[in-house]
């Protein structure tokens, strides 16, 4: 009877008995190593060959339980760690909180300076808007915006216009502010626009912020003149958009 096994992953035989017996005392064969010999529909492990006698492997024994006593302390151990760790985490977070806080309120921009960012900022509008006064004139009123007595077309032109200019400085505010966290005036005096957690301000805050300077400027701006009494320099604005003017460039993100 000739035998076959696999060793290496190669078919080795045909073999007499005698060999494959030899190949077994020398641990060349094992109890999972393949064979094969005509009468078998297909390649067995050693060990299912009745008759070549290979005993079945013995499964590797686990390690040895740990003592109850050191197991129990180890725990102890591993939980004091998490709850100092989760207390150290707590403190340095309300640490930070309070930092940036206390930072926030010793750096709000003083009334003159926004009163100078205003200025500057006002003046490149109003430079937009003579621009814009220049298109309306060219595209409704060919060249020249009716004046009175022709009050309907001046007041219709000035309704254009005042749309326009809205469009304008709400656009001018939002992308300055949302990129830059201040409009060109306010960047030229080392002011930055944030909310009251020092968090940029949003699209929506910005532009609710635009219809707050309308409703400073109709109450002959009282609502600017509170930024020069205010402890944190708000104005009306300021204070229906939850937003403060800060001294200092933009961190890095």
């Amino acid at each position: 009877m000739k035998w076959y096994f696999v060793q290496d992953s190669q078919r080795i035989g045909p073999v007499e008995r005698d060999t494959l017996d030899a190949r077994i005392r020398d641990s060349t064969v094992q109890a999972d190593t393949l064979v094969w010999r005509p009468g078998l529909n297909d390649w067995r492990c050693a060990s299912d060959v009745a008759e070549l006698e290979v005993p079945p492997s013995l499964p590797a024994m686990p390690p040895s339980l740990p003592v109850a006593g050191e197991t129990i302390a180890a725990s102890e151990t591993h939980a004091e760690e998490l709850r100092a760790w989760a207390e150290e985490s707590a403190a340095a977070r309300e640490h930070a909180g309070t930092t940036a806080a206390e930072t926030i309120r010793s750096e709000f921009g003083g009334f003159w300076p926004r009163f100078a960012a205003k200025m500057i900022d006002f003046m490149l509008l109003l430079g937009i808007g003579l621009l814009l006064a220049e298109a309306v004139a060219a595209l409704f009123y060919e060249g020249t915006i009716p004046m009175p007595p022709d009050w309907r077309g001046f007041l219709r032109a000035q309704g254009i216009m005042s749309l326009f200019n809205a469009a304008v400085t709400i656009g001018f505010s939002v992308y300055f502010i949302r990129r830059f966290e201040a409009t060109p005036g306010k960047r030229m005096l080392g002011l930055r626009v944030v909310r009251s957690d020092g968090s940029p301000v949003g699209a929506g805050k910005i532009i609710l912020r635009y219809f707050g300077e309308q409703l400073s400027s109709i109450l002959f701006l009282s609502g600017y003149v509170m930024a020069a009494f205010d402890e944190e320099k708000r104005t009306l604005h300021d204070y229906l958009c939850d937003t403060r003017v800060i001294k200092g460039g933009r961190p890095p993100r």
